[in-house]
């Protein structure tokens, strides 16, 4: 154990796109929240929109991205889930080059419930001035069952948020795992004998990213209806 923590070395673990996302969808649903609260429904849903174009790209550079972001290197079954909070209490050297088995359900749910939540925000009213792009497909009945959802989408997002957080704060402040930097910086520091993820074009994130904002167009906007 001693000789595998004095070879500890940095590795580069995420890279540039997957944190550009991971920021961008904080500030998305910061901002989302606190436009809701002050009556701009505007900026609230270009925000909604913006968090719709980020999910959908996270979703498929989760396919086809960098191998530390892939879906398929980070979800784990129940087995590893034990077997990492194990390797917490055990202070096992931290060897992860992508999401904990733990965290990586996590992300999973977070991702699907923004997804939810900006979807549901597409057919949503606020029986006020603002209406949804997509209110006219529905009426005002099944709009307002929409926007029921979205706010109890909302709630529950709300709380996935704090967990994480607290999650977060919870690895650094009980293990000594810092899982703030390295989304920062895109560096970890790794026992010697692993290697780094493999790391996909950064012009391929791009790409995928400028599919999904033009597919979060073309729906806002009504062009595939």
């Amino acid at each position: 154990m001693r000789g595998e923590a004095d070879a500890m070395a940095e590795r580069t673990v995420w890279d540039l796109p997957t944190r550009l996302f991971h920021w961008a969808l904080v500030l998305c649903l910061v901002a989302s929240f606190l436009t809701v609260k002050l009556h701009e429904m505007r900026l609230h849903a270009w925000f909604g929109y913006t968090s719709l174009t980020l999910v959908l790209f996270r979703l498929v550079w989760g396919l086809v991205g960098s191998e530390s972001a892939r879906f398929v290197r980070f979800l784990r079954g129940p087995a590893a889930v034990a077997n990492h909070l194990r390797g917490l209490f055990r202070r096992d050297p931290d060897r992860e080059i992508t999401h904990n088995a733990l965290g990586g359900w996590a992300v999973v749910a977070l991702l699907l419930l923004v997804l939810a939540q900006g979807t549901t925000g597409l057919f949503a009213n606020d029986d006020i001035v603002f209406r949804g792009p997509l209110f006219p497909l529905v009426g005002k009945a099944w709009s307002d069952r929409f926007t029921t959802w979205h706010y109890r989408i909302s709630d529950a997002l709300l709380i996935m948020v704090a967990v994480h957080v607290a999650a977060v704060l919870a690895y650094r402040i009980l293990f000594g795992r810092d899982l703030i930097t390295p989304m920062l910086t895109g560096r970890k520091r790794l026992p010697g004998a692993v290697a780094s993820p493999r790391l996909a074009s950064p012009w391929l994130a791009f790409a995928i990213f400028a599919v999904a904002a033009g597919t979060v167009w073309a729906v806002v906007t009504r062009q595939l209806f």
